[in-house]
């Protein structure tokens, strides 16, 4: 039974994904530095790791175009008659170039998917960690540090998916079978742990606005602006349920191997498009709001320092209790 194909494996389908997620985020992200100048905010990491998420989205995107302006990307695979009947052994110009798209995408899309993850890990030191010491600091630094190792292990990972024969991984399909690592298990690793960070990002921000002094729908309303970035996670939640499916029915001779390879590419690039401007809506919401997220810094520092003076006060009582009656100040 061969791997179904649908409509994110034609040549139509992932030239508008390609385009129209490109100019969407470039739009989107033009938009919410309109929205800093607006607010008067200054412009920080949160804003600018942008940047290099949509370049690498857009580098994916310029790829994958050029791949179906080739016919590698999108169309069947053209068996040669020298293949007598087993494709495995031949390598053609159309599978080289599909095989060269699908390294480049393997390279780009964890390091897109990561900016985009650390930009709302910024995002919310922006408004919620004010005390560096305090303890929603130190667990956004480290979901920070624990996304840099994640987009960093997949990119090496793919970077020597063939070890040392990089040519083998745009070769003929036995090529890539004797001298690389398995790409579906690859893709399946790189789908799960990013729909598990990406579920885990998304639910920072509830508890610590639920803690702060506001009044019930006034929580409501501003846990449903953070709660726009959980789009992402629901592109994330297909993306897996889809490379599942692939693993499952592993290698198919009768699957076209270009058409998997665009599909798997398809809902990568949805993904990684959808993660830009899914990033920047908190941020617009504000602006068409004509508000800022000033009044919740604001709450969030006063328990900030509230919390730090109660602590101050009840290190003092302990420490006088502590103080022996013959050094007493009394």
């Amino acid at each position: 039974m061969a791997f179904e194909q649908g409509y994110w494996s034609t040549p139509e389908h992932v030239i508008t994904a390609a385009i129209g997620l490109s100019i969407l985020d470039i739009t989107f992200l033009t938009l919410r530095f309109i929205a800093r100048h607006k607010q008067r905010q200054p412009l920080k990491v949160d804003d600018w790791i942008l940047i290099p998420a949509a370049l690498l989205t857009l580098g994916i995107s310029i790829a994958m175009v050029y791949g179906v302006s080739r016919k590698a990307i999108g169309y069947p695979y053209e068996i040669p008659p020298e293949a007598q009947g087993n494709a495995l052994f031949v390598t053609t110009e159309q599978i080289s170039l599909a095989g060269q798209i699908q390294w480049t995408f393997y390279l780009l899309l964890p390091l897109a998917l990561g900016c985009t993850k650390m930009s709302f890990l910024f995002f919310y030191k922006r408004v919620f960690a004010i005390d560096r010491t305090g303890a929603t600091n130190v667990l956004l630094v480290g979901m920070i540090v624990l996304v840099s190792m994640w987009m960093t292990g997949f990119f090496l990972t793919s970077l020597f998916q063939c070890k040392l024969e990089f040519g083998a991984a745009w070769e003929s399909p036995i090529a890539q079978i004797q001298h690389c690592i398995s790409q579906p298990k690859q893709a399946l690793a790189l789908t799960v742990t990013d729909f598990i960070t990406d579920i885990v990002i998304i639910s920072i921000p509830i508890p610590l606005i639920w803690r702060l002094h506001l009044k019930p729908a006034k929580k409501v309303a501003v846990t449903a602006v953070f709660l726009l970035g959980a789009v992402t996670v629901a592109v994330s939640l297909f993306r897996l349920v889809f490379t599942a499916r692939l693993v499952q029915f592993g290698f198919d001779p009768n699957s076209d191997a270009t058409l998997l390879i665009t599909s798997v590419q398809y809902w990568g690039i949805v993904e990684s498009g959808v993660a830009v401007f899914a990033a920047c809506l908190p941020t617009l919401a504000v602006l068409v709001k004509g508000r800022s997220w000033d009044p919740v810094a604001n709450i969030a520092r006063s328990l900030v320092n509230f919390s730090n003076s109660s602590l101050r006060r009840l290190r003092t009582k302990t420490s006088r209790r502590n103080i022996p009656d013959t050094y007493s100040l009394d």
